[in-house]
């Protein structure tokens, strides 16, 4: 036997015999067009598997991201508030401790108000926040957003011509100021649900603002619902002077809220409560999650299907090929080295498509992302394209397991060409 295995040693002297006659096996000949034509087939079921998925997985990927960054230029990572819902009343005090501990980048007081906001053409819903322009401008979202005006002017509050009393200015969201009517410099009349009491009764609370800015972030539900003014302003308002309603919080380590957070309430007490921006928004991340795992999981389903045509090819090979078979098997080749033959030739088929595919999908993602090929209807979402963001980790995963598909489906005909026995196969020769 270790003579004839050199013997075959000795005609394949670079590569190893087994991967030398896959490759053979792979260039058909002229009497073989129909095997040649069914691993073309089985190469391309396999690249348009592996594409259709990377492309899947980055859309999904891309969509989460963007919309990740829009949700968290308005939402801050976390968020510190009274659990018996009061107003923290030293609130300064509040920041500084907060400022001391590890992981917390900025921290910022705010107050909230519902109201309604009167323009020159109509009057809406809004909610109204307060600034605290003390703060570092990366601890305030609105410094982070598209503005047409001057947003640092909220404090600088002028004299009203008319009344000689204190005009305090407010910043409107593009939508919500195209709605109500509101331009750069307008006077805006903010209709606050707490009223004061007069002699017929209370009566909803008036208050002007001039408008020192216009800001666009990219979300319309922020754009066409929220509008900014000072900490003071908002405190006036609501009647709730030196006093603030949550401090809000950005951390070095998104994905790490919940730790962060534990830490924060340790240290602060349990009159705390805090709120991170993952569960603020977690319908819309779990909806997205479950949407990305139910696509690949389909996908991965019709890699499985193209998957199969490799048993097709390899099942036509082994029928083709049993006289060269029972040949190398009197040379010296054992069953074991059979199988290995034809899995390498399922592999090197799913290997071919594999890569094809890969960079079938990524170059797509490439041209999709940069070109902002797919359009989305202006407002229906809060991206105005698809995005294609194609992470090295997940093409990764999908050639990998892609590859254990192609070779699960190499088992069974290899298996059948190593149980076939020389002299069954050289009967008829």
């Amino acid at each position: 036997m270790n003579h004839q295995s050199s013997i075959i040693n000795h005609h394949f002297p670079t590569l190893p015999y087994e991967l030398f006659i896959a490759l053979r096996y792979l260039k058909a000949k002229r009497k073989q067009v129909m095997i040649s034509v069914i691993t073309g087939i089985a190469v391309s079921a396999v690249a348009a598997g592996v594409a259709s998925l990377i492309v899947v997985l980055a859309m999904m990927t891309g969509f989460r991201e963007e919309f990740q960054t829009k949700i968290l230029a308005g939402t801050f990572h976390l968020n510190l508030l009274r659990k018996d819902g009061r107003a923290i009343e030293d609130f300064r005090t509040v920041e500084e401790r907060l400022l001391r501990m590890p992981h917390i980048r900025t921290a910022a007081a705010t107050l909230y108000q519902r109201c309604l906001i009167q323009g020159k053409q109509d009057t809406d819903g809004a909610m109204l926040k307060g600034v605290d322009l003390e703060s570092p401008p990366e601890g305030i979202e609105l410094f982070q957003f598209a503005v047409e005006g001057d947003p640092t002017k909220l404090g600088e509050p002028e004299q009203d011509a008319e009344t000689g009393g204190r005009l305090d200015r407010i910043v409107v969201g593009d939508e919500l100021a195209r709605t109500v009517g509101l331009e750069v410099g307008d006077i805006a009349t903010i209709i606050s649900p707490q009223g004061h009491l007069t002699p017929l009764g209370m009566a909803p609370r008036y208050r002007d603002f001039r408008v020192a800015g216009v800001f666009r972030s990219g979300l319309a539900e922020y754009d066409s619902t929220w509008a900014y003014i000072s900490l003071e302003a908002a405190q006036q308002l609501t009647g709730s002077a030196g006093a603030a309603e949550v401090i809000q919080m950005r951390v070095d380590d998104l994905y790490a809220v919940k730790e962060i957070g534990r830490d924060v309430l340790a240290a602060m007490g349990d009159q705390f409560t805090v709120r991170d921006w993952q569960e603020l928004n977690a319908p819309i991340y779990t909806a997205l999650s479950y949407e990305k795992l139910l696509s690949s999981v389909a996908l991965l389903i019709v890699i499985g299907i193209a998957a199969l045509n490799i048993i097709t090819v390899l099942s036509m090979i082994v029928m083709e090929k049993q006289r060269d078979i029972a040949v190398l098997k009197s040379m010296g080749a054992t069953n074991g080295g059979v199988m290995l033959l034809f899995m390498l030739q399922g592999l090197l088929i799913g290997l071919v498509g594999i890569v094809a595919g890969a960079a079938a999908g990524t170059t797509f993602c490439w041209f999709a992302s940069a070109r902002r090929l797919i359009k989305l209807p202006p407002g229906a979402y809060a991206l105005d394209y698809i995005p294609f963001h194609a992470h090295a980790q997940d093409i990764a995963q999908v050639m990998l397991v892609t590859l254990f598909i192609s070779f699960l489906s190499t088992v069974y005909p290899a298996w059948s060409a190593a149980r076939l026995r020389p002299v069954e196969a050289l009967r008829y020769e």
